[in-house]
């Protein structure tokens, strides 16, 4: 059997690496790759890399901007792919179908959707204001791969009708894309149940090829031992005063807000942390560069964190936790944390994905400044855990794998 991953850079391996294990585990002799295109964006550092057990080739490989000649090249049974929003995904699914080739849709993270009209409008401004910033070479293939993709399929309506709704509603085309065909992977594999609603009730999903899996992140999190608080805190090179916890969205780099916005709106949270004799600390995003916010963190004294970070234990340790609609909420919920959540200025139109029993939502400083200082109890919903957050006996990767297998 040959495998091929496929994702937009390398910066999400971690959902491929923690397959692997149980993949050679059940098929020895599988045949994987992993397929990116991150020299549409940047230059890489090298087009080949070696990981857990597999390989990944940038795109640049195969000399050529058709995903589409890349498949057709590498033939192989099933396709492995993170997202199922966009231009691109369709035309890797198009294409697919056209080659005989499986496609599985496997979540990275909590559904997210644009739910209000205010990031709508944010998403309508953004693309009229930037218009010619966006005429980029990973903007310039989607599109050629796409177009290719409606011409293979005899619909080339499909891409004029795509344009106009993405310069009308570029939300229809991102993360509130509806069902189409061209979304209809072979297999839709989600974390949590309500991920399974919402592809049903809200994308109109039809109601079949969708299996909750249960979310391998929480299962190597709940098993993963805590280090002890000083033990941590010495390790990280963080003082024993308590620390607010920001986990970040990845806004920016998602290009759903602009970086000066953002600084903007941490530099009023480092303000009321600073006021409260606490530390600032920001697990950044896989996706969110430090070396273009460096400077910044450091005259707001923010400390910031990437990957290497015992994450359990940031999170465990922390005061209380803060964030717009990070899917890493759910961890600090797991362990009982509070969360704040800001909803005032450049946030006020980001939408509530979590209850308002569940976390607290403050829409000006005072009130954020008020609950982080008093520490006023959030999560008083006992149960929210148990229903929202899946399955929790650390069998998500086996799930997964037989699903996959099986396709």
């Amino acid at each position: 059997m040959k495998i091929l991953f496929f994702d937009y850079w390398l910066k999400g391996i971690a959902n491929f690496n923690r397959l692997m294990p149980e993949l050679r585990r059940q098929c020895p002799d599988a045949e994987v790759k992993m397929l990116h295109v991150g020299s549409w964006k940047e230059p890489q550092e090298a087009v080949v890399n070696e990981h857990e057990r597999f390989i990944s080739y940038d795109i640049s490989y195969y000399k050529t901007w058709s995903l589409y000649k890349v498949l057709k090249k590498e033939r192989p049974d099933v396709l492995i792919m993170l997202n199922i929003y966009y231009l691109c995904d369709k035309a890797l699914i198009v294409f697919c179908k056209r080659l005989g080739i499986k496609t599985v849709y496997l979540a990275h993270g909590k559904f997210s959707t644009i739910a209000d009209d205010g990031l709508n409008h944010f998403l309508k401004q953004d693309l009229k204001k930037n218009f010619i910033s966006k005429i980029r070479r990973d903007t310039i293939n989607t599109l050629l791969n796409y177009f290719l993709s409606t011409w293979l399929s005899h619909r080339p309506i499909r891409f004029v009708t795509s344009m106009v709704a993405m310069v009308h509603d570029p939300a229809s085309m991102t993360l509130n894309s509806m069902y189409t065909d061209e979304l209809d992977t072979d297999l839709k594999l989600v974390y949590y149940e309500s991920d399974k609603q919402v592809l049903i009730e809200k994308r109109k999903f039809p109601d079949k090829h969708i299996y909750v899996v249960g979310n391998p992140e929480l299962d190597s999190f709940v098993n993963t031992p805590l280090i002890p608080r000083l033990d941590f805190l010495s390790r990280i090179g963080l003082s024993d005063k308590p620390y607010l916890l920001y986990l970040d969205d990845g806004y920016v780099q998602a290009r759903l807000m602009d970086k000066e916005t953002w600084h903007i709106h941490l530099s009023e949270i480092a303000e009321i942390v600073k006021k409260a004799d606490m530390q600032f600390v920001i697990k950044l995003h896989p996706r969110t560069p430090l070396s273009e916010h460096v400077q910044f963190f450091s005259k707001e004294h923010i400390i910031p964190f990437g990957k290497e970070v015992d994450f359990k234990s940031l999170i465990a340790h922390s005061e209380t936790v803060t964030s717009f609609v990070s899917t890493t909420i759910s961890f600090a919920l797991l362990l009982g944390k509070r969360v704040i959540s800001p909803r005032w200025g450049s946030t006020s139109t980001v939408g509530r994905p979590y209850p308002e029993s569940v976390i607290h939502y403050s829409e000006d400083p005072e009130d954020f400044a008020e609950w982080l200082v008093n520490k006023k109890p959030c999560n008083t919903s006992g149960d929210y855990v148990e229903k929202n957050l899946g399955l929790l006996d650390g069998k998500a990767i086996p799930r997964i794998i037989n699903r996959i297998l099986n396709v």
